[in-house]
Parts: structure tokens; C-alpha cells; sequence
């Protein structure tokens, strides 16, 4: 049965008809507006920054460098021991110019028996300091001299001023005045010798040769 067609009303929508797909996104009601959040919102302010992650304190320092300061402590306690167990520079060269002399000084006295029985069972004449005697050098080695740097070899023939004794041997004197004392040190055993002040005096014969 056929009745009369209604038109629908304005703002209806006939049955039939189908809704569309896409919903209507909301708007903002009256009066109202949408805004993007400034830079004083606490929205923003959250946004731009996030919450700080606590890191984990530091240790001391003398924890994270407890090896070296341990190091270097030992190090110092060493170097202190050394410097009072040790001789100091100067000490060193007069052990190293002491043995140096009394090689030179043993060299220098098989020279002297050699230059004596080759004269005649006589001996070479006083010298001067630094000065090898006149006859002498050819039986010396070629590393012996009587001048070194530090010291100075003498041929001695002569009194002694203090005994009146005869002195017939090779003394040293140096710049060092403890020199003679290091030599006494390390002189060999059954070296003959005298310490006369800062000279030392290695015998080689009594007045009378023997």
C-alpha cells in the first residue's frame, strides 16, 4: 500500500541512507579555542625537560689514585734511604780517583824495580809532581800517567821532614783532602804505605835499598 511520500525535515536524514565513514572530528564548542602550550606552561616545561637521572657519586681522589700515591711514596722512601746509605757525587769520584791512584801507584812502583835493577840497583832521582822521572817512562804501561785530572803522582827519594827517616816510594796528593784517607781504605792488603796529611805514600824501599 502506497501512502504519501513525507519528505524528511530539515536537519533529518532519511533511513535509508547510510551514515558517512569518517566521523566528524570534534570541534571546539563555543567560545573556546585550541592553542599550542607556550613556553611558561608547566606542560611544556615538563616536555622540554624530562626528569634528571641521579648519577652515582665519584670516589674520593686519593681512592682512585691509591696505587700511584702508594707508588710514589715507596719511591721516595727509597730515594731517601739511598741518599743517606750512599755517598754523595763528590764522595763517588774520590772511590773512583782513589782506585784509579792506587793503580796507578802499583803500576808506577813495578816501574821503579825494573828502572832499579837495570841501573844498577840505583834509584831514579826526586821528582816533581806530575813529572815521571827520567828513566822511568820507558817501563811504564802506556794508561799510567802522573798527572791525572784529580790527583798527582810524585817519585819520592828524600827525608821525611817529620821521622828524618828516608822515603823512597810514589806518593799521591789531590785536589780532594780526604782522597789519601780513601786510599788507606782500599789499598790492598800488604801494601806498605804512610798517610802523611792529604798524601799518601806507598813505600817501596829503605834508605839502604832493601
Amino acid at each position: 500500500m502506497t501512502g504519501p511520500f513525507n519528505e524528511p525535515r530539515a536537519g533529518e536524514r532519511r533511513s535509508s541512507e547510510s551514515r558517512p565513514a569518517n566521523p566528524r572530528v570534534a570541534e571546539p564548542r563555543s567560545g573556546e579555542r585550541f592553542r599550542e602550550p607556550r613556553a611558561g606552561d608547566p606542560l611544556r616545561r615538563r616536555r622540554a625537560n624530562p626528569p634528571e637521572v641521579a648519577t652515582p657519586a665519584r670516589p674520593p681522589w686519593t681512592q682512585r689514585h691509591a696505587t700511584r700515591i702508594r707508588w710514589a711514596t715507596w719511591i721516595g722512601v727509597a730515594i731517601i734511604a739511598i741518599r743517606l746509605i750512599a755517598p754523595r757525587p763528590d764522595g763517588w769520584r774520590r772511590w773512583s780517583d782513589a782506585e784509579r791512584a792506587l793503580m796507578d801507584v802499583e803500576q808506577a812502583r813495578t816501574a821503579a824495580l825494573l828502572y832499579y835493577q837495570s841501573a844498577g840497583r840505583v834509584w831514579p832521582a826526586p821528582g816533581r809532581p806530575g813529572i815521571v822521572p827520567a828513566g822511568m817512562l820507558p817501563f811504564l804501561p802506556g794508561d799510567v800517567s802522573f798527572a791525572r785530572p784529580h790527583y798527582k803522582l810524585t817519585w819520592e827519594y828524600a827525608a821525611d821532614t817529620v821521622s828524618g827517616a828516608r822515603v823512597i816510594g810514589v806518593s799521591v796528593a789531590g785536589d780532594d783532602p780526604k782522597l789519601a784517607q780513601a786510599m788507606a781504605l782500599r789499598a790492598p792488603q800488604g801494601m806498605p804505605f804512610i798517610v802523611s796529611g792529604r798524601r799518601f805514600v806507598m813505600l817501596i824501599a829503605s834508605a839502604s835499598g832493601r
